[in-house]
Order: C-alpha cells, then structure tokens, then sequence
C-alpha cells in the first residue's frame, strides 16, 4: 500500500468520524433538491427555461454545485489550516512523507465525497423526482470537471493564505456567500441585470452553476464560462503554490 493510499485512507476515516460534515455534505444538498422539487409544478415544462422544468435547469444543478461550493470553500481549507495550526504539517516537513501527499490526500476524499452525493443527487432526483439525467452528458462532465478544479483551487488559496482553521471558515464564508448572491443561486441568471449575467458566467461558482444548467438541459456550455473556469483553476493554483506554507 502506498503512502498516498494510506494517507487518504487516514484523512476519510477522520472526515467521516466528524458527524457534522458528511450530514451537511450529504443533508443540504439532497434538502435543496427535494424542498424545492416538491414544490408544485417545479417538474413541469416552463417556457421561461426553454421548455424545460425548473428541476432539472435550476433545482438540481444548483444542488450539484452548492455541494462543491462547500466543499472546496469551506470544509477542504478548514482541515489544511487547521493541520497546519496544530503544527501537523510542520512535523510531516521533517519526515520522509512530503506534506503535499497529505494535500492530495485530502482532495481526494473531498472528490469522492464529491462524486458519492452527485451520484446521489442524480439517482433520488430521478426516482422519487422524475428528474432526467443530463441531455449533454459530454459537456455535463466536462463542466462539472472545470467547475471542481476551478473551486477547489480557489479552496486551495484560501488554505494558503489562512492561518488557522477558524480564519480559513471566515474566508471560505466571506468567499461563498457572495458568489452565491452573484453567480445565479439566488436569482436565476435570466433575472439578473445584464452585467450582473456577465459577472454570473465568470466567478468559479457561477460559471459552474450555469453551465451545468445548460449541459442538464441538453445544450453546450459556453466557452466563456469554460474559459472562466479554466483561467480560475490554473491561476487560483499557481498563487496558491507560491504562498502556500507548510507551517
């Protein structure tokens, strides 16, 4: 078994043993999904979404996308600064094992954490919702793909740049909440003013949440949102690994 096997083995056991997080992970998203998918007439054709029900355009999107959100924002940069504030990281610098296994480890947990509830979010939302899956299922994986590097190397920053865990919780807030309001999550983009839309299609949680949208409903993302989210993750990601400090 190697190191990298072994480590995320270690990090999963500690993510699930922490009641809190797997029930938020797993709880608020399908919550989302099923408080506003049993809403009358949330599963019927709408014109205001090209034909296609507020379910499967808006609904269960946004679910897919708030769970990376709070992934990638919150929990992941919490548990780095937090290792790095107990001086963990500190100890693992001085052994054989390099601290970045242990940074890989964790984004591997949160991705297959990740991946567990969309799974999730797709098999309840058919069963008990009738939602249908993807009409685009090439771009549906190549934007939520994007969409999850895109976040979590904004996540990554933040781990970066924060000291210890709580600093890195009040970032991640001060991060998310606004991205919320802005990306489409609040509103639906269509509602925002026009440069509002623009600014929805660019930030890292927006741009996700509106293409998977577009890819749920059949169509092609577009490539400014790609381009946005591309520009984010290698960006976000290069100055992350120039400011990181392992203690």
């Amino acid at each position: 078994m190697t190191v990298l096997t072994k480590l995320t083995a270690a990090e999963a056991k500690v993510f699930l043993r922490d009641p809190g997080a797997p029930a938020v992970v797993v709880g608020i998203p399908l919550a989302l999904l099923l408080v506003f998918g049993l809403m009358p007439g949330a599963n019927e054709p709408d014109p205001k979404y090209g034909g296609h029900s507020a379910l499967a355009t808006v609904i269960a999107p946004m679910a897919v996308t708030i769970l990376l959100a709070m992934l990638a924002l919150t929990l992941f940069p919490n548990a780095m600064a937090t290792y790095r504030e107990k001086g963990l990281l500190k100890r693992l610098s001085a052994s054989p094992v390099p601290p970045s296994r242990l940074l890989a480890a964790q984004l591997l947990v949160n991705l297959a954490a990740a991946v567990v509830v969309v799974l999730l979010i797709a098999g309840v939302g058919g069963l008990v919702l009738g939602i249908p899956l993807p009409g685009n299922p090439g771009g549906f994986l190549l934007s939520i793909v994007l969409g999850a590097l895109a976040l979590f190397s904004v996540g990554l920053l933040i781990a970066a740049l924060a000291p210890t865990g709580r600093a890195a919780s009040g970032i991640g807030s001060a991060v998310f909440f606004p991205m919320l309001a802005l990306g489409g999550v609040w509103v639906p983009k269509e509602q925002l003013p026009v440069f509002l839309q623009h600014v929805a299609d660019v930030l890292p949680l927006g741009s996700t949440l509106n293409a998977l949208r577009a890819t749920w409903a059949g169509d092609s993302p577009e490539l400014l949102q790609l381009g946005a989210m591309a520009v984010f993750a290698v960006g976000c990601t290069a100055i992350a690994v120039r400011v990181f400090r392992w203690e």
